[in-house]
């Protein structure tokens, strides 16, 4: 590794002339030295593995944070360089178009994993499947038959439900739900525990130091149990910032709409450091909303991988298989509707069976498999 790369910090300058696999030992010291990369990166020539490094599926999110990072400290600086009359305003404010265009591109990127990852997922493929399709509409056809059947299944496999309880009412409830279901692992450590003792001042209190601190995170306010907090505490604080910053909305700074060289000097500068804090909390909601996706995330996994959910999904397997044998012509007639929009044997066209065109056509086919059913058997809702 070369001197720079050593260093615990480096500069704009170090960058172009280090390595991808050098660049990765430094941001792991250093959350400021990705800030760098990624400026570097908007402003400079960059190798292309350093660039799809910053693009890649283990460091996007992380650039992402580090451009909207650099973009609030750039637009800072220009603004407090302007009314210092500081010369460099200039080439600062063109380091700031720069980055704004290479986070929209990172918005972009991350957008394109998101939907890659549901692409893949087993309940987007199964949508896909001809035969699941139709399964699934059959059991909508008749859901007082499927009800039974899922009932019978279940009883055959001795799935005991457990104790009904009142519905997530939100992600925060999900994920409080999946620690004390063992989904999510986490330990109430000492210190974990007093964090979450404090009163409402305090804790935003930690909160704004936190926020302060970009190279300094503070580890307890990630624990799931936190994160609930922690995410209302940054809405306070945006709430408290938005009107000294003088920011645009609670989402977004905006350009500054007042002359701060016709104002004391104090009272420019508090403008300023209240907007600087504004960016650090704006960043800091990027991270805790990536914190719970990836939280949310594992719980499915965890989830869809737990011993009860393999029993409970065969049981509802058995039962689909079930109804369709007892209502074949109804199944039938739902399966040959779905084969004009087939792009491979049993496997649905998206670009065919588009949302609405999906919605419609199982509108009409649930309706029509009722028809089938003999008059005598037909339920007052068929």
């Amino acid at each position: 590794m070369t001197e720079a790369a050593s260093e615990r910090r480096i500069m704009l300058a170090d960058v172009p002339r280090l390595t991808a696999e050098e660049l990765v030992a430094c941001f792991d010291e250093d959350f400021r030295n990705l800030v760098t990369v990624s400026i570097a990166d908007a402003t400079r020539r960059l190798s292309r593995p350093v660039r799809q490094l910053l693009r890649g599926p283990e460091w996007h999110q992380d650039w992402q944070d580090a451009l909207l990072w650099a973009e609030g400290e750039l637009q800072v600086s220009a603004e407090r360089m302007r009314l210092t009359g500081d010369g460099r305003a200039e080439g600062v404010e063109t380091k700031l178009r720069r980055v704004r265009a290479n986070l929209h591109e990172a918005r972009r990127v991350s957008a394109q994993y998101r939907r890659e990852a549901f692409e893949r997922s087993p309940e987007h493929l199964s949508t896909l499947n001809a035969q699941h399709t139709a399964l699934s509409w059959l059991t909508k056809a008749f859901p007082a038959d499927y009800s039974r059947l899922v009932e019978q299944s279940k009883r055959e496999r001795g799935i005991v439900d457990p104790p009904p309880r009142p519905p997530a009412q939100d992600v925060f409830d999900s994920i409080e739900e999946a620690c004390e279901r063992g989904w999510l692992k986490v330990t109430m450590t000492p210190p974990v525990a007093r964090l979450l003792r404090q009163g409402q001042v305090s804790f935003r209190g930690a909160v704004a130091d936190d926020a302060r601190q970009q190279n300094e995170r503070n580890v307890l306010l990630r624990h799931p149990l936190a994160v609930r907090r922690w995410k209302a505490a940054l809405t306070e604080l945006t709430e408290m910032t938005t009107s000294p910053a003088k920011a645009s909305s609670h989402t977004a700074l905006g350009p500054l709409n007042v002359d701060l060289s016709r104002l004391p000097h104090d009272h420019a500068m508090q403008i300023i450091n209240a907007r600087r804090f504004y960016c650090a909390v704006q960043q800091r909601h990027l991270e805790c909303d990536r914190l719970v996706r990836h939280l949310m995330q594992t719980v499915a996994t965890r989830k869809d991988h737990a011993p009860e959910t393999h029993a409970r999904r065969e049981a509802s397997e058995q039962a689909d298989r079930t109804l369709a044998a007892q209502h074949p012509h109804a199944y039938a007639h739902i399966r040959n509707a779905l084969h004009p929009y087939e792009a491979t044997p049993g496997q649905l066209d998206p670009a065919l069976l588009t949302a609405n065109a999906r919605g419609a056509l199982k509108s009409r086919l649930i309706k029509e498999a009722q028809q089938l059913l003999p008059e005598k058997d037909r339920s007052p809702a068929a």
